[in-house]
C-alpha cells in the first residue's frame, strides 16, 4: 500500500516541466548576394546537408541558419563582414558557413578569435588560417594554377598571355602561383596584364590589345570571375578568339544557361563531376524537395553542401554547445566522402590541418560551349617523364 505523500512515477512524470530543445543555430554570410544559381544554392545546399546529418542521427537536433546577403569587396567596404559577423554573434551561433569570397573571408579571419566561433568558408585563398578557420575551398589559389599550368601543356598550349585582377589578393595570390605553376611545367608567359576587379571598358581594351602584341597561343585569366562575360564580349570586339582559360571563376559558367553562354569557349577549373556517386544522391535529394531534377548542378551547391555535412556531424560529437566545442569537434573529421570534385575525393580535419578537401581530383576541368557547361577530364596531376 502506497504511502499517500509518496508520489507516484506517473505524477513524477507530470510534475516535470520539459524545456523545448533548442535548435543549433548557424549562421551564413553571403558576400555574393542575389545572384540565381550561387547566393540561392548556397543555403540550400546548407538545408539539404544539415537536414541529412538529422536524419542520419549524427546531429541530435535541428538546425536553424541565420542568413545575412550582403555586399562588401569588391563593391563595398570590408568593414561590412565585420559588422555582418558580430550580427550573426549577438543571435546566438556557434559556427558560421561563409564568407564566400579571399577578400571577405581574410576580413574576417583576425575577428574569429575575439569571438570564438567556427568559420567554414569556401574561398580559395591559402591565407586563410587561423585556430577558428576552417575551409573546404571553392577551387584554391595554389592547387588551380597546377591543374590549368599542367592542362595547358598537355594540350600544347605552352606560351600564353596571362590576365588577372589587380590590385585584388584573389588576383595576385594566383598570380603568384601561376607564375610558379607555369615555370614547373615549361609555360612561357609572354606578356601579362593586371586590371581591377571591377574594371572600365577602356582599360580592359587596352589590356587584351597589350596581351594580343604578344601573339601567344592562349589566353589565362585569374579573378573572381565577374569579368569573364565582359572578356568574351570584348574579345569578339577586338578580333582576337584565342584559345582561352582559367581558374574556379568557371565555377559561374554553371549558375544558368545564359552564364553558360556568357563564358562562350572558355575551358576552367571547376568541381562538378556529375559521375561522383555523392553528387547523384545529392542530385536525387535536391530532385526529392522540388519534384523535378537539376539541371544545373554547381560547385557552390555542392560545396555548401558538404559544409553542412561535416558541420552537422561535428555538432553531433561537440562535447560542450559552444563555438569553441565545434570548433574540436570539426578536428575530429576524416575521410568523409564529398559530393565535390570526382569519386574518390574525401574531407578531413586535424587540429594542424583546417583546410578540407583532399585527393588528387577534387578540381576538374570544364568547357562551356553552345551554352552548355561540359565536363572535360580530371585535373592533370602527372609530369611526364624526362628524357635521358
Amino acid at each position: 500500500m502506497n504511502d499517500s505523500s509518496t508520489p507516484t512515477a506517473e505524477q513524477l512524470s507530470a510534475s516535470l516541466t520539459m524545456h523545448p530543445v533548442e535548435p543549433h543555430r548557424i549562421g551564413v554570410m553571403i558576400d555574393l548576394p542575389g545572384r540565381k544559381g550561387c547566393a540561392d544554392l548556397f543555403v540550400e545546399g546548407l538545408e539539404i546537408g544539415f537536414d541529412e546529418a538529422v536524419k542520419r542521427g549524427w546531429c541530435d537536433r535541428p538546425v536553424e541558419l541565420v542568413v545575412r546577403e550582403y555586399f562588401a569587396q569588391p563593391w563595398g567596404h570590408g568593414r561590412k563582414n565585420i559588422e555582418m559577423l558580430d550580427e550573426l554573434v549577438d543571435e546566438g551561433v556557434i559556427g558560421i558557413a561563409g564568407p564566400m569570397t579571399t577578400d571577405n573571408a581574410l576580413t574576417v579571419l583576425p575577428e574569429l578569435a575575439r569571438v570564438q566561433i567556427p568559420s567554414l568558408t569556401i574561398a580559395g585563398t591559402m591565407e586563410y588560417k587561423g585556430d577558428y578557420a576552417f575551409s573546404l575551398p571553392n577551387g584554391g589559389m595554389a592547387e588551380e594554377p597546377m591543374v590549368l599550368a599542367a592542362y595547358l601543356k598537355h594540350r600544347g598550349f605552352d606560351r600564353v598571355a596571362f590576365l588577372y585582377e589587380s590590385p585584388s589578393q584573389i588576383g595576385e595570390e594566383y598570380a603568384r602561383y601561376f607564375r610558379m605553376a607555369a615555370a614547373m611545367y615549361g609555360v612561357t608567359i609572354e606578356a601579362e596584364a593586371g586590371v581591377p576587379p571591377i574594371p572600365d571598358e577602356n582599360t580592359l581594351v587596352r589590356a587584351l590589345e597589350k596581351l594580343r602584341r604578344a601573339d601567344a597561343s592562349a589566353l589565362v585569366y585569374f579573378g573572381l570571375g565577374r569579368l569573364a562575360g565582359r572578356l568574351t564580349h570584348l574579345l569578339r570586339e577586338v578580333g582576337w578568339t584565342p584559345p582561352r582559360f582559367t581558374g574556379a571563376a568557371f565555377v559561374g559558367a554553371a549558375y544558368t544557361e545564359m552564364d553558360a553562354h556568357r563564358y562562350e569557349g572558355w575551358e576552367g577549373v571547376d568541381q562538378v563531376d556529375e559521375a561522383n556517386p555523392q553528387l547523384i544522391a545529392l542530385r536525387e535529394a535536391y530532385e526529392h524537395r522540388h519534384g523535378v531534377p537539376m539541371e544545373w548542378p554547381t560547385s557552390v551547391f555542392t560545396c555548401a553542401y558538404d559544409i553542412a555535412r561535416v558541420m552537422g556531424i561535428a555538432l553531433g560529437r561537440m562535447r560542450i554547445a559552444t563555438g569553441q566545442g565545434l570548433k574540436a569537434a570539426l578536428e575530429t573529421i576524416a575521410r568523409v566522402p564529398a559530393a565535390t570534385g570526382s569519386e574518390g575525393t574525401v574531407i578531413g580535419f586535424s587540429p594542424m590541418d583546417h583546410r578540407g578537401f583532399k585527393g588528387p581530383d577534387f578540381l576538374v576541368i570544364r568547357r562551356a560551349e553552345n551554352g552548355r557547361n561540359t565536363f572535360v577530364c580530371r585535373g592533370p596531376t602527372a609530369f611526364r617523364p624526362v628524357e635521358s
